[in-house]
């Protein structure tokens, strides 16, 4: 495998509390994005995301380099779950998924010659982007653009909502806390998903992408870049062009938020280009 370029940038600016990362052995290169979460990770000071994106780092370096799609996510899902035995039990993040370490990622294997994605991390082969974005992430997109809009038309402006997104977080918010209650269930409900958090098993939400035998260069990235570009440079040049055309994200490119106050972004993100 040959890097040939990488970042990732935290969008407060501090790698410690970064919830993406990137992951590059001779056996696999992953972007892995931990997800945000308004609670603590058990009795860690670190956020849930920041501890699901160490594990999942660590138990990509302690993968068999020959592990199947399969072998690679349970042993993913396993590092985490087994995370919760040690803060006094799996059974309280069972029955509270908002408490869970959650991630997703997307992991090329050199062996299997394969790029695995779930969730919304992104991968560029040969032209083509492969990704998913999940339905209850595009609701709750439309219904903070929807509460903006209202906003708008009670006669506040575009800079009294950056300067004060709490405006739109305390309505949106309160229905945001109950996306996790789809997370992973069994039930085929319209908004269930699936994330790597320890009760993992969906295993049909993985995106596999056959390489050819040839070698062949591959992208990938987290969703804090709108959509991946061929190259560092330009995932980050369209980024920036849509925050200065649209630093509420609710029109060009619809988020579940914006750019606060001197963050550096709306969202964590990485991104890492190679050949393998």
């Amino acid at each position: 495998m040959q890097v040939i370029e990488h970042s990732t940038i935290g969008k407060l600016g501090e790698p410690e509390r970064n919830e993406d990362g990137i992951f590059m052995s001779p056996a696999f290169a992953a972007v892995i994005d931990g997800c945000s979460s308004i609670k603590p990770a058990g009795s860690s000071s670190k956020t849930s995301g920041v501890v699901a994106r160490e594990l999942i780092g660590e138990a990509l370096s302690l993968l068999d380099p020959a592990a199947t799609m399969e072998e690679a996510f349970s042993a993913l899902n396993n590092a985490i779950h087994s995370w919760y035995e040690g803060q006094g039990g799996s059974g309280v993040f069972e029955a509270h998924p908002e408490l869970r370490a959650s991630a997703y990622c997307a992991i090329a294997s050199v062996a299997r010659r394969e790029v695995w994605v779930l969730g919304d991390c992104q991968a560029l082969i040969s032209g083509s982007v492969h990704t998913h974005h999940k339905r209850v992430d595009s609701l709750m997109e439309e219904l903070r653009a929807f509460m903006i809009e209202h906003l708008l038309l009670e006669g506040y402006s575009e800079a009294d909502l950056l300067k004060e997104p709490s405006l739109v977080d305390r309505q949106l918010r309160p229905i945001m806390a109950l996306q996790p209650a789809f997370q992973n269930r069994a039930e085929p409900l319209s908004y269930t998903y699936a994330a790597l958090d320890g009760f993992f098993s969906a295993y049909s939400a993985i995106i596999c992408i056959p390489l050819t035998c040839a070698p062949v260069e591959v992208a990938l990235a987290t969703d804090g870049y709108p959509k991946i570009r061929s190259t560092l440079e330009a995932s980050e040049e369209h980024l920036m062009r849509i925050i200065a055309s649209d630093p509420l994200l609710y029109t060009e490119f619809r988020s579940t938020k914006g750019v606060v106050g001197t963050n550096r972004s709306f969202d964590d993100r990485s991104y890492l280009r190679f050949i393998v």
